[in-house]
């Protein structure tokens, strides 16, 4: 008996068959990896703000066990030798207690010789800051003459008047837990000191003779002599307008910010030669905005210094807006901010 063949055989795919079957799962694969980066690269972003946010917040405890104690001034001094145009010499003044050796200075705000310089020293027994550079942040080398106000450009104090004070009484106006709040200077820093033991006994005794607290800081050793401040430092810049982003929403990409990051120096107010130290406190992401340090950060119309320093509540606001990245790295904005209340009454 003859078996019957099937007179069919089974096919192979044609190469055109193969070529679409290779390119259906090639955009697959592609679309599957894509999902993948797209996940991989916001949980990273995402990772990377928190960890931010996290260290800020980590600062700002820091910041409130470093001042517990502490006992806080507003460096203020007046010019007693006329400072012409174009002078890097030096600046005489009544006295430089309480300025960092080195920093900026805010002299005659408010008025049309307004000028923020630098300086990298202190001498002449506390009446002189030494190797200036002149017209910083925005202003203009100026003559001033003998009498004129300066100010530690970290300083942001509350001014007495707080019902329509005239304009150039004020540089800002903050939102705090009383109300609205009309301040001078760029708040940027705070100046201050702790109790100390200059003998290093174990345990330490803070008070004098005259059962007085004795107020300082450790610099190689706990010394009245020593004094510190808490200031921003400009690392980076932002601008706005590469991006088109309207980092402090107020209705404009137009602006320009600093990026930096907070640290604490500490001096010698007696020897200008001893050496100083300086540590940085957290990460180099804290913002402001270029040419108005200390202004509105958030478009609610209120400014946001880094550190208000209301003498007679003792009370110091810290604001800190520190800048990240989201997805498709988009810049964000978190703020993180501290009422730390001084233990102490402060300084004249």
């Amino acid at each position: 008996m003859k078996r019957a063949y099937a007179t069919g055989r089974k096919r192979g795919m044609t190469i055109l068959e193969l070529l679409v079957c290779t390119s259906l799962l090639a955009t697959i694969l592609l679309s599957v990896f894509a999902v993948i980066e797209r996940d991989t690269h916001l949980a990273r972003s995402t990772l990377g703000i928190a960890v931010a946010e996290t260290k800020a917040q980590q600062m700002l405890r820091d910041i409130e066990a470093e001042l517990a104690d502490a006992r806080g001034t507003n460096p203020i001094a007046q010019v007693t030798m006329g400072l012409g145009s174009g002078s890097t010499a030096e600046l005489v003044v009544d006295s430089t207690l309480g300025f960092p050796d080195e920093g900026t200075l805010l002299l005659e705000r408010g008025t049309a010789n307004e000028e923020r310089l630098s300086y990298n020293g202190l001498g002449g027994g506390g009446t002189r800051f030494l190797n200036l550079v002149r017209g910083l942040q925005c202003t203009q080398d100026a003559t001033h003459a003998t009498g004129v106000q300066l100010l530690w450009s970290g300083l942001a104090e509350p001014i007495a008047l707080q019902t329509n004070p005239p304009a150039a009484s004020w540089d800002g106006r903050a939102l705090e837990a009383t109300g609205p709040v009309f301040f001078r200077g760029d708040g940027t820093g705070f100046s201050y000191r702790v109790p100390v033991d200059p003998t290093g006994a174990n345990p330490p005794n803070y008070l004098n003779d005259d059962d007085e607290l004795r107020w300082g800081h450790d610099l190689g050793g706990p010394t009245e002599d020593a004094w510190a401040c808490l200031y921003f430092v400009a690392k980076t810049s932002y601008d706005e307008s590469a991006t088109g982003d309207d980092l402090n929403r107020d209705g404009d990409t137009n602006d320009v910010f600093d990026i930096g990051q907070i640290r604490r120096r500490i001096w010698n107010t007696v020897d200008p030669a001893a050496q100083s130290r300086e540590l940085g406190l957290g990460p180099s992401n804290v913002m402001q905005e270029r040419c108005n340090w200390g202004g509105d950060l958030d478009g609610d119309g209120f400014d946001d210094p880094l550190f208000l320093w209301d003498r007679e509540a003792r009370r110091l606001h810290v604001r800190l807006f520190i800048l990240g990245r989201t997805n498709a790295d988009v810049p964000i904005v978190r703020q993180v901010q501290s009422l730390v209340f001084l233990r102490n009454e402060p300084e004249n």
